[in-house]
């Protein structure tokens, strides 16, 4: 289909150009409630969160610190300061909107938020429990993201996350926006990535805001980098996970 033949040449084109959403990102916010509310994705949504609360509880419950990357607007914050025994919890966003949103969700004593980027220093320590979850396919290369949240987890602590897999991609798009809207988007993605190869990298747009790898290239990627791959979960469009650090 016209909508795979863009999105592939687009991924030729751009090879390994990490994907740029910082502008984006900073100006908005992850709205997983709407996303919750979708009528053909809900269920989805829904199983991931269901995955990632039976992470939490599995393999998280005697954690004492929570360390979060991307916290949107708090859900995922609220999870591990309910299903866990964390007695400190740092969140970070680029969304001021999104901080401002997980302020009022979650009730922690010890709750510290910060605004930044995830690839800025914020002098933040290891931590025993490292949460990542509907952001690391927008932050960059899969792989150099995994290593950089890997260097984050104390020794023996666990990371939670999950990736937007290529799998069955163009089929979530097009439940998500409809033939017209994925069209419009891929097609979006492609000019993006012919100004990207044209400039030499200097040039970019928002329309290249996340780098899809497939399940299996997810989980050699996992194995490389943690010790330990404790358990891993693939849906149709979603794949979660939990690594021993």
């Amino acid at each position: 289909m016209l909508a795979e033949a863009m999105a592939w040449t687009g991924q030729r084109l751009l090879r390994d150009v990490p994907p740029d959403g910082n502008a984006y990102w900073a100006s908005r916010f992850w709205d997983r409630d709407a996303a919750e509310r979708h009528p053909g994705l809900a269920a989805e949504f829904d199983r991931q969160k269901s995955t990632i609360s039976e992470y939490l509880t599995r393999y998280a419950r005697d954690a004492e610190t929570d360390l979060e990357f991307a916290c949107g607007t708090g859900e995922f914050t609220r999870l591990a300061a309910e299903l866990t025994g964390v007695s400190s919890i740092t969140a970070l966003d680029i969304s001021e909107q999104g901080l401002a949103r997980t302020r009022r969700r979650v009730a922690h004593d010890d709750l510290t938020l910060i605004q930044g980027d995830f690839w800025d220093d914020h002098g933040l320590p290891p931590s025993d429990l490292v949460v990542c979850v509907d952001a690391i396919h927008h932050l960059g290369d899969v792989g150099a993201v995994l290593r950089r949240l890997r260097s984050f987890v104390r020794p023996g602590g666990v990371l939670i996350g999950n990736v937007l897999i290529r799998d069955r991609f163009h089929e979530f798009e097009r439940r998500r926006y409809g033939t017209v809207g994925h069209l419009d988007r891929t097609a979006r993605f492609l000019a993006t990535a012919i100004l990207v190869r044209a400039s030499g990298g200097r040039l970019n747009s928002g329309a290249y805001r996340t780098q899809l790898r497939g399940s299996e290239d997810v989980r050699r990627i996992l194995d490389e980098v943690f010790p330990e791959v404790l358990d891993v979960s693939v849906d149709p469009y979603f794949m979660a996970f939990a690594c021993r650090g």
